[in-house]
């Protein structure tokens, strides 16, 4: 059974897990090793020979969301590829239709009988990776057996319906070396497998499109005398899937110039996905002068039970 390696960043805990581990291993050989905890993004992973590697990543709270990765199999010079990592992201696997950055089939320039290869395999459910010491060989055109189509090393998948948005995100690459060792018999090919850990430098979540919670806030008018009243506004957009609970929002104070009751609270109810909440609140102007009002900032949970903290933009209003 496969080991799964956590990626790390805080010493004690890794070392901690690392004791843990290998305490269980003198139980049971059979067991997994644990090594904890999540890693930021954008991060570097390398994933050993027959193991397999989980980071966390929080996903951007946007309309679509891609797993962008550079990777390689770590080899001491170019020696082609094979089909040689898998990817789950929460527990799904990436496979061939989530592929948008090239085409899923691709030929060596030197190939004497031009035939497509293709990045997925079928047969392996795993990604084809390039034995290389760098991520530049296969795509230079002054190689001879570069790569003709599209970036060697570069993949990006659209994720955007199995990932939890705006929240931590469980990423596992997995290295099948051993699995491919094992079709091979010379000791050389299997000694070159086990030397190519997968190397993916960097891996991250990317956002596009529109936030899926939005908060704007606005003021009518923007330009008013002494005296005078302005109207604030502030609007939470829900796009999720679900509802938003537990809502609270934490209005900027009123600069010195401008009186009023700024919004401090929470929301009575829950935000039903494709709704709107908004409210408004007035205030006077005691004095001329350009003022900004500063964001406000909501809090709220997701339907997955995720907290999340967003702020709106600022409002100029101009006092004569």
């Amino acid at each position: 059974m496969k080991r799964v390696l956590f990626t790390a960043t805080i010493a004690a805990l890794l070392i901690l897990a690392a004791m843990t581990a290998g305490c269980t291993d003198s139980q049971n050989q059979n067991q997994k090793a644990v090594y904890a905890t999540p890693t930021p993004s954008p991060t570097t992973v390398t994933v050993p020979y027959g193991e397999e590697v989980k980071t966390v990543l929080d996903s951007p709270a946007t309309s679509e969301v891609y797993l962008t990765m550079t990777a390689r199999a770590d080899a001491k010079s170019l020696s082609g590829g094979r089909s040689f990592m898998r990817i789950k992201i929460n527990g799904k696997n990436i496979t061939a239709e989530r592929l948008v950055n090239k085409n899923l089939n691709f030929t060596y320039a030197d190939d004497p009988t031009p035939r497509s290869r293709s990045y997925w395999s079928q047969n392996m459910s795993a990604w084809y990776l390039f034995f290389s010491p760098d991520f530049v060989g296969y795509d230079n055109p002054k190689l001879v057996d570069h790569i003709v189509e599209g970036s060697s090393y570069v993949y990006k998948f659209n994720v955007s319906d199995i990932v939890n948005k705006g929240a931590p995100n469980d990423i596992v690459v997995e290295n099948i070396g051993d699995e491919v060792a094992a079709q091979y018999t010379d000791p050389k090919d299997i000694e070159f497998y086990k030397a190519a850990s997968i190397v993916i430098s960097p891996i991250r979540l990317e956002g596009k499109g529109s936030d899926v919670v939005q908060v704007t806030k606005e003021a009518a008018p923007v330009r008013i005398i002494v005296g005078k009243k302005s109207t604030v506004t502030l609007t939470i957009t829900n796009s999720l899937p679900g509802s938003l609970t537990d809502v609270e929002i934490r209005d900027a104070a009123l600069p010195d110039g401008l009186s009023g009751q700024t919004i401090t609270g929470k929301v009575d109810k829950p935000i039903e996905s494709g709704g709107k909440y908004t409210v408004s609140y007035d205030i006077t102007a005691d004095k001329t002068g350009s003022y900004t009002l500063g964001a406000a900032q909501i809090t709220f949970a997701d339907a997955t039970g995720n907290y999340q903290k967003l702020s709106s933009g600022t409002v100029t209003l101009t006092v004569i």
